[in-house]
């Protein structure tokens, strides 16, 4: 009889009570011999850096229910939401997991209805869309007005959760990639939770809210207390990363190093963006001040952090076309005692039910996968940006701030 995996995809930014919630109801909806975790590295999908760095917050998944946890190449995790859904959903396909469950506050019939309308990809729909996006609105908005018309159905409040928004992109990647997984959508109920920070919901950015504002006391009650003592302790020491804002002189560096040609090549920089990057980065240093002076109806503050991280990372368009087109490797950061049985066998697939067209590429260790491993040309380029990935993030620390921690960081063990 085969094992049951069951998949997360997760920033855990940081691990919360909902986050926990979540967890628990999948484990009771599937029953899953082992629970794989994929979370991004350093920086995430809103296009900011992690409060914690990956190990930190493998640790915590680990200590909180998940067996195995597997780094998203950071070329996904700052990428769109579509792409971020894909190469997330790639990883899972590659060991065979059988369910995916996430977080929504719509059902999952309503979702896979959009994900359809969206994967069809008709002429009547592209018009629309086209035609929505041409009277200035943001692409949310366009798409939102674009699927209640096909869908003949107000869809503005569902594509408003940005839970809604990723769970259409992972179902859309699990059509586009013929994939066998089965999504589960866990509705958002944690009404019998002490589930608020100062009249807010508990939330990732409500949490770093109330951190930015010295009142981490006040996230005690929506954390596990190893979540809440991690973040206490980093919080004396000056070592939580709260925001882009810690990067601000770097990206200025390079905002007024760049040439227009090459901020023109950075993923999202359309219709001339790069003009108005390299004019307001030369009239202040203050990067709230660049996005308000950027920030338009097209081009959200989100989609702007992303823009700002990806010049950060050195991330090019041309990096995210050829993320469509591969396969990631599988890059763990940590395991449970359940866990390494499952990595076991996700090692040695010639000898399980891991079967693939390609031998599967697991790095447990840095220095040996790199040694060992004919690595293709994107490998390279996509493992270099991940490094510096973290060799940038321990930038923002007030002491310790070592590189190539990579190579000399072990894999979280509970």
């Amino acid at each position: 009889m085969s094992s049951t995996i069951l998949g997360i995809i997760a920033e855990y930014n940081p691990f919360h009570n909902g986050h926990k919630y979540h967890l628990e109801e999948s484990k009771v909806k599937v029953k899953p011999d082992y629970t794989v975790a994929v979370i991004s590295g350093m920086f995430t999908q809103r296009g900011e850096p992690a409060i914690l760095n990956k190990w930190e917050r493998t640790k915590l998944a680990l200590e909180n229910g998940i067996d195995l946890v597997i780094e998203l190449p950071c070329i996904y995790s700052v990428s769109s939401a579509e792409n971020f859904a894909l190469g997330s959903i790639k990883i899972l396909n590659e060991i065979n997991a059988n369910y995916i469950s996430f977080g929504s506050e719509a059902d999952i019939v309503t979702l896979e209805n959009i994900a359809d309308t969206l994967v069809k990809n008709d002429k009547h729909f592209n018009k629309l869309l086209k035609e929505k996006l041409s009277t200035g609105v943001s692409y949310p908005a366009a798409l939102s007005e674009s699927l209640s018309i096909i869908l003949e159905e107000d869809l503005s409040d569902i594509l408003k959760g940005s839970n809604n928004i990723l769970g259409i992109e992972y179902l859309k990647a699990i059509k586009n990639t013929k994939s066998k997984i089965r999504p589960i959508a866990i509705k958002r109920d944690v009404s019998h939770l002490d589930n608020k920070i100062n009249g807010k919901i508990a939330s990732g950015t409500a949490i770093r809210e109330a951190i930015i504002n010295k009142d981490i006391n006040s996230t005690y009650k929506v954390l596990p207390e190893n979540t809440f003592n991690v973040l206490k302790e980093h919080y004396k020491e000056g070592s939580l990363i709260l925001g882009l804002n810690a990067y601000s002189k770097e990206i200025f560096y390079k905002l007024r190093t760049m040439s227009l040609e090459d901020l023109q090549n950075v993923p999202d920089v359309t219709e001339g963006l790069e003009n108005n990057l390299k004019k307001y980065a030369n009239a202040t240093n203050d990067l709230g001040e660049l996005l308000e002076l950027l920030k338009t109806k097209r081009y959200t503050y989100t989609r702007l952090e992303r823009i700002l991280t990806s010049i950060l990372l050195g991330i090019t368009k041309e990096d995210v076309i050829n993320s469509k087109k591969q396969i990631p490797y599988i890059r763990v950061l940590g395991f449970n005692e359940n866990g390494k049985n499952l990595l076991s066998e996700i090692s040695k697939p010639s000898k399980n039910k891991f079967k693939s067209k390609h031998k599967l590429k697991v790095i447990t260790s840095l220095k040996q996968f790199e040694e060992e491993n004919n690595l293709n040309s994107f490998e390279e380029r996509m493992l270099k940006i991940d490094k510096q990935a973290t060799d940038i993030y321990t930038l923002a620390y007030p002491k310790d701030s070592k590189g190539n921690l990579d190579y000399t960081t072990k894999i979280i063990k509970v």
